[in-house]
């Protein structure tokens, strides 16, 4: 909502600009306070926790800790952006991008399972929903885009199958029929996860989750996620 809202106000100004009603930057503002939403993003990480809405998200001052490290971050860069002060933002992307590459190697070299190859989704989407198809342990890896996993249509081995999913700024989502007993580990990095309404994000956070079954004991799934600036999330019909 914040961010359609944003998108709208964003809009507005650019028609009254285009209309001659004011004389603004479009560009000029939105180089400047971008780092808006990153304090949006660590407020939304801390108030579930402060008003005791929604699911519980992990730990509180994991997620205090998490929010106010992208609450400042946002402001420590709108200030520099409003020139208060001198800021590079050179090392931090130095850093940055060599990291993200360490990050997808360990991903792959995670992701080397038994069967089914690695699916790659780059700036596009992928949506695995037609009944009958056969699922195999594989990595899914999505870098700008998007990936629906749809296992209620899927026909599951009677064994335990592996599935490591990545996400690149970009998400992917899982459903699960009920009764499957899974398994869920993830990692993430400026990113979100989502197991079951059990909910980690922020800078840096992970999470387990482990939901018994009720059908075939030799029936499982195991995932293995991993996210930078981007979210993964796994959930019931």
């Amino acid at each position: 909502m914040i961010l359609g809202a944003i998108v709208i106000a964003l809009g507005v100004l650019w028609l009254f600009r285009n209309l001659g009603l004011l004389d603004v930057n479009i560009g000029r503002i939105i180089a400047t306070y971008w780092p808006a939403l990153l304090i949006g993003w660590g407020i939304d990480i801390m108030v579930p926790g402060v008003l005791g809405r929604g699911p519980e998200p992990g730990p509180l001052p994991g997620r205090i800790f998490n929010g106010l490290i992208l609450v400042a971050l946002g402001a420590i860069i709108i200030g520099g952006n409003l020139g208060y002060y001198d800021l590079n933002l050179g090392f931090f992307w130095k850093v940055f991008w060599p990291v993200l590459i360490i990050l997808l190697g360990w991903s792959l070299l995670q992701g080397a399972t038994r069967t089914g190859g690695t699916h790659w989704v780059v700036m596009s989407g992928l949506d695995l929903k037609e009944q009958g198809w056969k699922l195999e342990d594989g990595s899914y890896i999505a870098i700008m885009g998007g990936a629906k996993i749809d296992l209620r249509a899927a026909e599951i081995p009677p064994r335990e199958t592996v599935l490591n999913l990545t996400a690149v700024m970009g998400g992917i989502e899982v459903r699960v029929p009920e009764g499957l007993p899974v398994t869920c580990q993830g990692t993430v990095v400026l990113g979100g996860l989502n197991f079951f309404r059990e909910e980690a994000g922020g800078v840096i956070a992970s999470r387990k989750t482990k939901r018994p079954g009720t059908g075939d004991p030799a029936v499982s799934l195991v995932i293995r996620g991993r996210a930078v600036m981007g979210g993964i999330e796994v959930k019931e019909a």
